[in-house]
């Protein structure tokens, strides 16, 4: 099974247990921001840069990532879909870029590009929850 099909399985999974994806989209931003937000703490600690913590953290921030890549409509399967295709093209662009930021921190003990990430992240969350709000009005 390809990734692809996997994290849209999984999708599906968690959206039929009553959870609408617009509210797992904001989970999975939130999810991106704390994880960001641990590896930042782990190359800050005082008593020595905590590299186990630092990986794993970036690490389950770029699978996070990974997920909303993989469920971004193409065309071709099914899932979430976004009125206009130059939307999710636009977001697979982004995606990408926090995907490479987020090597560049992993690789490197990179500050600048968790905050890099930080930025474009909570950018999408807000919006997110702007645009939740404006269709609940």
């Amino acid at each position: 099974m390809s990734a692809a099909a996997f994290a849209m399985r999984a999708y599906r999974q968690v959206e039929n247990q009553g959870i609408a994806g617009d509210k797992l989209y904001a989970l999975g931003l939130d999810g991106i921001l704390e994880y960001l937000r641990r590896a930042e703490a782990a190359l800050r600690n005082p008593d020595g840069k905590d590299l186990p913590l630092k990986g794993q953290s970036l690490g389950r921030a770029y699978q996070l990532v990974e997920h909303l890549l993989a469920v971004l409509p193409d065309g071709t399967q099914e899932g979430p879909q976004l009125a206009e295709q130059p939307v999710a093209e636009r977001l697979e662009r982004i995606y990408t870029y926090l995907l490479a930021r987020l090597a560049q921190a992993n690789i490197f003990d990179d500050l600048q590009a968790i905050e890099d990430c930080r930025t474009v992240v909570t950018a999408l969350r807000d919006s997110w929850h702007q645009g939740m709000e404006q269709a609940a009005a």
